[in-house]
């Protein structure tokens, strides 16, 4: 119902009052080139400081690593529907955590990262509208909405609610980028590689991720190229880049422990869902 009433010319009003700060990012880096983060244990290997050379787009937990300022990340997004509303893990999620002041440990220090730095836009999902508000939080609601180009629109045949990778990679498009490198996002490898960069289990299995194929395919039509960074050779339907060849430096691995701070180790404990 939400969903209808938001595709109607009430809802896009509404939308277009919540989400104005949006427009002035439009093509803002037009014809430039950008690293996409996600959180795939790939990360492990990877000296952050190497990837400063091109504006960041952070996904999910990423700006939880404790080298995530070496980088030169401008915008960041948690995609998750009402990850900001109090008691979001007990009451959607329906999972045991230990909670700060009524909020879930993850979500309460995520607003201390964004607070911490202005600098950086972070793109919430739109139903976190009445939990969490800020100068450097922007709203995003499955299609982008656009005073440029309304008929050649992304989400319109792929929903980007349904993924923080289609998510991040419609911003970057929306942004103006034209070649999009992706760092950790191991489920684009051929088989695709499970685990998280802040976790102790990982490996590979055969995961559904077609959705991706085809998205990034009508990308590629309308020019957009990506390449994706990994640590060895591997198989994708995408084009590979070895981190190695990419930087002219070894790989350098480091377990989970090492890549979040003594703090940061003890709230991902109290979410209580992680092989820490």
């Amino acid at each position: 119902m939400i969903h209808s009433f938001l595709n109607s010319k009430t809802g896009l009003k509404i939308r277009e009052i919540l989400e104005f700060k949006n427009f002035k990012l439009e093509d803002r880096h037009l014809g430039e080139q950008c690293y996409i983060f996600g959180d795939g244990v790939s990360i492990q290997n990877y000296d952050l400081h190497n990837f400063n050379d091109k504006i960041g787009i952070a996904c999910n937990h990423f700006p939880f690593h404790k080298d995530f300022k070496k980088t030169n990340v401008k915008y960041a997004i948690l995609s998750e529907p009402f990850y900001f509303m109090p008691f979001f893990d007990r009451i959607i999620k329906r999972r045991k955590v230990k909670t700060i002041f009524s909020l879930n440990p993850i979500s309460f220090h995520y607003r201390k990262i964004v607070r911490a730095n202005p600098e950086i836009s972070f793109f919430i999902n739109l139903s976190n509208f009445l939990f969490f508000k800020g100068k450097n939080i922007f709203y995003l609601y499955r299609n982008i909405l656009s005073k440029k180009n309304k008929e050649n629109n992304l989400c319109k045949e792929f929903d980007c609610d349904k993924g923080v990778l289609r998510r991040a990679i419609s911003l970057a498009v929306y942004l103006g980028f034209k070649n999009i490198y992706l760092v950790g996002c191991d489920y684009l490898m051929n088989p695709a590689k499970y685990g998280h960069w802040y976790e102790k289990v990982s490996g590979y299995r055969k995961i559904n991720e077609s959705y991706i194929d085809v998205f990034i395919s009508s990308l590629r039509l309308n020019n957009i190229n990506f390449k994706l960074v990994v640590p060895k050779k591997v198989e994708s339907n995408i084009e590979t880049v070895i981190y190695e060849d990419l930087f002219k430096t070894k790989k350098n691995l480091k377990k989970n422990n090492l890549l979040l701070s003594e703090e940061n180790m003890k709230v991902f404990k109290m979410q209580n869902t992680f092989e820490l």
